[in-house]
């Protein structure tokens, strides 16, 4: 597709493919830390984002995007073009405050922080494969001090539902410290998303839709699922808000589960990849026709476990 026919809200850049972790969920599968796929051309990328006939997401995307050392030359050509540019990390680099501030002030006011352990350690062992509860926590307190919104992600399987609590009674503690109220002009959101089987994978369940909300309903008391996005239907995708003691915090669901062609979220109109012929695709069928991300690690498929 190209860049003047761009249909998608969202446009994922694949910043780098390098990672300073070994997470056992990654689509990227083999890709990941491989030669063959180089780091995203600064001067392409501007040409790229000049054409895009609409104001959208840029979601800057990696492996891990801080590992760029461009990444704030590349928010601040987003910025400059009137895009919304934002940045998917699991960041150990956020634990820096100063590295916080200069992401800041490049122009990323939002963010997706991956904490699929919570507050607890072994999780984050079985997850991303560290005990990084510390300096995962360190770079939540960050961005919250100093006004990035995150949009907190935590894949789920049954092992892990016990974080979701105390994880946003953390949320709620740091913005007491910092005097921060969660809403409108700043909407903290706690994202819980099923386990894709694609790329690198965990052999475990993968929740349904209906599960993932049953789920937050058990935490978070009753919510009103809505299923339309910015004017989009979506099929594997909910929000809602819930009350907390700092405001009503935001809540996202995303069933990643595969179709028969082993793809999540196949259609989609809002999701898009800047491809490395700088052309649009669609995001999960871009990497669907790459070899590499058919490696994964453990292949067989359980759909056993219930919500309790």
């Amino acid at each position: 597709m190209k860049l003047e026919d761009n249909i998608f809200q969202i446009v994922s850049v694949q910043t780098t493919y390098q990672c300073n972790m070994a997470c056992a969920n990654c689509y990227l599968g083999d890709m990941l830390n491989n030669p063959r796929f180089p780091d995203v051309d600064v001067k392409k990328f501007k040409e790229a984002i000049s054409k895009l006939p609409n104001r959208c997401d840029i979601r800057f995307i990696g492996a891990e995007p801080t590992l760029n050392p461009n990444l704030f030359e590349l928010i601040k050509i987003a910025r400059h073009y009137k895009h919304r540019p934002q940045i998917l990390t699991n960041g150990l680099k956020l634990a820096q405050e100063d590295y916080v501030k200069e992401l800041k002030a490049s122009g990323c006011n939002f963010l997706g922080l991956s904490m699929n352990g919570g507050l607890d350690d072994e999780m984050y062992k079985r997850f991303d494969g560290g005990k990084f509860a510390t300096v995962k926590l360190r770079a939540l307190e960050n961005c919250i001090k100093h006004n990035i919104v995150v949009h907190i992600n935590v894949i789920l399987d049954p092992t892990n539902l016990h974080v979701l609590k105390p994880l946003v009674d953390h949320v709620v503690y740091l913005c007491k410290k910092h005097n921060k109220r969660v809403g409108m002009f700043f909407p903290l959101t706690i994202r819980v998303k099923s386990v894709a089987r694609m790329g690198n994978y965990l052999d475990t369940y993968t929740y349904s839709l209906p599960e993932l909300i049953q789920i937050m309903k058990k935490n978070f008391g009753e919510i009103q699922p809505v299923y339309t996005m910015d004017g989009t239907r979506e099929k594997n995708v909910c929000v809602f808000g819930f009350d907390t003691e700092v405001g009503i915090m935001g809540g996202k669901c995303t069933d990643w589960t595969i179709d028969d062609d082993g793809l999540p979220d196949r259609g989609s109109r809002r999701r898009g990849i800047l491809t490395d012929k700088y052309e649009i695709e669609p995001f999960f069928e871009y990497y669907g026709g790459i070899d590499e991300t058919h490696t994964p690690r453990l292949e067989r498929s359980r759909r056993t476990a219930t919500v309790e």
